[in-house]
């Protein structure tokens, strides 16, 4: 029983030393920081990268509007003269109107502003005077009665 009782006490004055408990003592309240941090940080880049991205599609979005406005502008001011078939100065008449040429069969009737503030409504729009005055005829070329159009330059 001595014997044990030494051992023990020998046993309990070797391990209990700090030393002995150092080594098994982790740091990982460190390293479980260090892991947050990092993991903060990665999530806080990816975020960056993110907004990066929508930035650039943003970009690209509105660079792709201004092109096609752009265009837009360049075959209107091409496509000047208009085969007017309705001009009107309350502007939901000249709406009403142009859903009702839709249904007589033209294809795409837009409204055209008149400097004058009348509403015409447009079913084509050509790059002479010639090809609009064309147009009338070939509209009208198989009625019995002519639909009065005439052609509007636009821009003037």
């Amino acid at each position: 029983m001595r014997k044990v009782l030494i051992l023990t006490l020998l046993l309990a004055f070797t391990f209990s030393g700090c030393r002995f408990f150092e080594r098994f003592k982790s740091d990982k309240g460190e390293d479980t920081l260090v892991v947050w941090q990092a993991k903060q940080d990665s999530i806080k880049q990816a975020e960056m990268q993110k907004a990066r991205k929508l930035e650039e599609a943003r970009r690209a979005k509105e660079k792709a509007i201004q092109d096609s406005l752009m265009r837009i502008r360049e075959m209107e001011a091409r496509n000047r003269y208009h085969v007017i078939i309705g001009s009107f100065k309350v502007p939901s008449n000249a709406n009403e109107y142009q859903k009702q040429v839709a249904k007589f069969g033209f294809q795409n009737p837009k409204i055209v502003e008149s400097p004058n503030g009348f509403k015409m409504v447009s079913v084509g729009a050509f790059e002479t005077y010639s090809k609009a005055a064309t147009e009338i005829l070939r509209i009208n070329r198989s009625k019995e009665e002519p639909i009065e159009m005439w052609v509007y330059e636009a821009g003037k």
